[in-house]
């Protein structure tokens, strides 16, 4: 049987274990034993053995010539193999009954450059001791562990984390380890190989614990002081601060066609039923928003790769800029042309200034991939209509090609207040006007105060 079979099997098990009411019912000792002894917790449950024929064939002959000679060694001698072949065979066969390993944390969420203990833990819950017992455990490759090797396997490039326990009957070992935060992402622990044996060497039982964890890097975060942005109105001055905004995204009623109202104003279905012109009246917005746009490419043509160090900085400085905005009580939002990891969905998120939305938009920059979607500038044209009037658009690249740079200036004479970081090894080169540029150069050590290019 495969393991999507295996897995099919462990799961009509626990649907079996569940009420009606879909909550899992109390398991009685007799229960809890019985899946102990067939294994249901472990997946790949194999056994294996140095056993052969010719051992049953010694003691037999050595108990035929201890009756045929009436020697009593000999018959001993014979007996005493069947009875540790039995002995190391049952032992075996509970080798891994009652074994629990345990994974625990001290932080399941840490930022680049912290560390967090990790404690592993083994439990023995049977009167047979455990000679020994070999733990495989799948461990991120990017994480390093303080003291310890973690093999890379070159064939899933994962990272393997061997670990040697002996536990006497109901005995329990602890282990702690100091996990190094050197890479940002989402990191997976698991699942974890277990392979063990009687005292004789004779049988060894091998399983697979479905136990998975994950660990989430945050990307750096730079402070106010180290981005070295203007204390006061830091994404430049708006044109007017006390102005109401009509916001496209809130409708409030409708009301008579005017000749200034454009065909996107025209409120199609009233028209029909009324009969005559009518437009659409947006509810007044004077609040304004932040939606930052990270362009995770750091090549023009972002299918020929990318460069790690200009992503890995492009991504802290979007990071740092969600965290100056929540500090100043600002809405604010995350949209990227990445992906996030094992899925074709782009980051979106949407402005807000609730307490979980600064965690939210870390969790989104962890995640995200190298790969880009789409470029920036086709991300900026299709999201901007969407977004409310009065937003600042404050876009984070590597790059700063000429694309990019007229799409900039095209929203900005569209009346939507633009502030570019650029990491790009030099400047853009014409003056982008009503556009606050600031350029931070790249690859180096410490992010150094950014360059006020350009005020809009």
């Amino acid at each position: 049987m495969g393991q999507d079979g295996l897995i099919e099997q462990l799961a009509a098990q626990i649907a079996r274990e569940r009420g009606k009411d879909g909550k899992e019912r109390p398991l009685s000792t007799y229960e809890r034993a019985l899946r102990e002894l067939r294994g249901v917790r472990f997946l790949d449950l194999t056994k294996d053995t140095q056993f052969s024929e010719a051992w049953n064939f010694l003691a037999l002959i050595l108990s035929l010539l201890g009756l045929i000679f009436d020697a009593g060694f000999m018959m001993t001698a014979g007996l005493a193999m069947w009875v540790v072949a039995a002995v190391g065979w049952t032992w075996n066969r509970l080798g891994l009954f009652g074994v629990h390993y345990e994974r625990r944390f001290s932080e399941k969420r840490a930022f680049l450059g912290e560390e967090i203990e990790l404690t592993l833990e083994v439990r023995n819950r049977k009167f047979l001791p455990l000679p020994w017992l070999q733990i495989i455990d799948i461990f991120p490759a990017g994480l390093p562990l303080a003291g310890e090797n973690v093999r890379v396997n070159r064939l899933t490039n994962q990272g393997e984390f061997t670990s040697f326990w002996a536990l006497a009957a109901f005995g329990r070992l602890t282990r702690r380890f100091v996990i190094q935060c050197t890479q940002r992402g989402y990191h997976g622990f698991g699942p974890a190989r277990l392979h063990t044996g009687d005292a004789f060497g004779m049988f060894d039982i091998r399983g697979t614990l479905p136990l998975r964890e994950r660990v989430i890097v945050y990307p750096r975060l730079y402070t106010v002081a180290e981005l070295g942005l203007p204390v006061k109105n830091p994404f430049g001055e708006r044109s007017s601060a006390e102005r109401l905004f009509e916001d496209p995204l809130r409708t409030a009623g409708i009301r008579a066609w005017q000749p200034t109202d454009g065909l996107k104003r025209v409120h199609w279905k009233a028209t029909a039923r009324r009969q005559e012109l009518l437009s659409r009246l947006y509810e007044p917005s004077a609040e304004p928003h932040a939606l930052i746009f990270l362009n995770v490419a750091t090549l023009r043509r972002h299918w020929e790769g990318n460069i790690p160090e200009l992503l890995e900085r492009a991504i802290s400085v979007a990071g740092s800029l969600a965290a100056l905005c929540a500090e100043m009580r600002l809405p604010v939002g995350l949209i990227a042309n990445g992906y996030l990891p094992e899925s074709d969905q782009p980051l979106r998120l949407l402005p807000g200034r609730s307490l979980g939305q600064i965690v939210r938009i870390l969790e989104l920059l962890a995640a995200v991939t190298p790969f880009a979607a789409q470029p920036i500038e086709q991300l900026l044209l299709r999201e901007a209509p969407r977004l409310p009037w009065g937003a600042t658009l404050l876009v984070v690249t590597a790059i700063a090609h000429e694309e990019l740079l007229a799409t900039l200036l095209d929203l900005t004479r569209a009346g939507r207040q633009v502030v570019l970081f650029t990491l790009a090894e030099k400047p853009p080169a014409e003056l982008l006007p009503g556009v606050v540029v600031y350029h931070l150069p790249h690859l180096v050590a410490d992010l150094v105060a950014p360059t006020l290019v350009q005020a809009s």
